[in-house]
């Protein structure tokens, strides 16, 4: 994608690089390329010259793949390193990064380039394929695989004589409960639920728009403070949208810029926070809209299936489901008016099913 997106740039492709025209002649070059690697001797990207162009080798791979193609290079790691300390987590949440600091090497660019073209050239927008790849993979994980793999579970997961395919019976069930409630328990203050509503088309409409959030809402269950966004869309509205989500069309395309979307978040949401969320469809979009999130996320509509899979024979749909499910039969009081009022606050509800699996 980076390749694709870079004019003028190089992609190539091995292990040993010795014998490559094309990396040696980069090698050869006066004064030397920079290689992209954290390390004790790497220097700060933002120490870097800004009177000439510079020359940047970036190792793409998995952790160990990158390690390796500085040891079986030699010419390579003999090159001047350049690291940086990434502005906030990486968003690749279909992929957990080995510490903190590791992001993806197309995260990387984007902020290794955002520093050392002038005034930043756009390159945020590098980003914006691997957001829109990262939402697609979640919402076939969470929406369309779920669906198509739907089985009964055998009569030793229903009998609770086996714990075969994750300790799946009553005693297995009951463990996995008191584990996340425990996680849960342990950052109670810090939890924030969300739920997002996007200006999608059908899906079976040709060259349709991609999806964007229109409205973002949070709670904050330790303290009850609640968050609500309605963003103007930027993509031509959805007619069934409206409707569906309970906001009159003249509020949504009167909504706030995507800029004071994430101002107003930015005041709200606080670095260790843990996001609540129900699936990974509308942190997704929001997060390929360049919102702010912390890394930490519970998937409560995941953890329905896997810590309770006596009562769900499948990932349960809504959250509503789930929590007609889990919880005593009902509905408490809407946290906002339409559609994303009521899902919020069943959010909400769920979770206390959650941190209290024994009731």
């Amino acid at each position: 994608m980076a390749h694709l997106a870079l004019a003028g740039s190089a992609f190539r492709r091995g292990v040993d690089f010795s014998e490559d025209p094309v990396v040696r002649a980069a090698i050869a070059e006066t004064p030397p390329p920079y290689v992209l690697f954290p390390g004790p001797a790497a220097e700060d990207v933002g120490s870097l010259p800004r009177d000439r162009a510079i020359s940047l080798i970036v190792l793409d791979g998995t952790w160990s793949q990158a390690r390796k193609l500085l040891t079986r290079n030699p010419a390579l790691a003999a090159l001047p390193r350049v690291a940086f300390t990434p502005r906030r987590p990486s968003a690749y949440r279909i992929r957990r990064q080995p510490a903190a600091f590791c992001v993806s090497t197309i995260e990387a660019l984007a902020e290794v380039l955002d520093r050392l073209e002038p005034e930043g050239a756009g390159m945020e927008r590098l980003l914006d394929p691997f957001h829109a790849m990262v939402a697609f993979q979640e919402r076939f994980a969470t929406e369309v695989a779920a669906g198509r793999h739907r089985r009964p579970l055998s009569s030793r997961a229903t009998d609770g004589t086996g714990d075969g395919d994750g300790d799946a019976g009553p005693a297995g069930a009951s463990r996995e409960a008191g584990r996340l409630a425990a996680a849960l328990e342990a950052r109670r203050a810090d939890l924030v639920c969300v739920y997002g509503e996007a200006n999608a088309w059908p899906k079976r409409m040709r060259d349709r728009p991609a999806p964007e959030i229109v409205r973002w809402m949070a709670l904050r269950p330790a303290t009850g403070e609640t968050f609500e966004a309605v963003v103007a869309p930027r993509r031509p509205l959805a007619p069934a949208v409206p409707e569906r989500i309970g906001v009159p069309a003249a509020a949504l395309r009167d909504g706030m810029s995507v800029e004071a979307w994430h101002r107003s978040w930015a005041s709200f949401c606080r670095p260790a926070d843990a996001l609540v969320a129900w699936g990974g469809y509308e942190v997704g979009l929001a997060a390929a809209d360049g919102l702010p999130l912390p890394a930490d996320v519970f998937d409560l509509r995941r953890e329905s299936h896997r810590v309770f899979p006596h009562l769900f024979l499948a990932r349960p749909r809504t959250v509503e489901e789930a929590v007609q499910i889990l919880t005593t039969p009902g509905q408490g009081p809407a946290l906002g008016v339409g559609r994303g009022g009521v899902r919020l606050s069943a959010l909400a509800r769920l979770l206390d099913a959650f941190t209290s699996p024994a009731s």
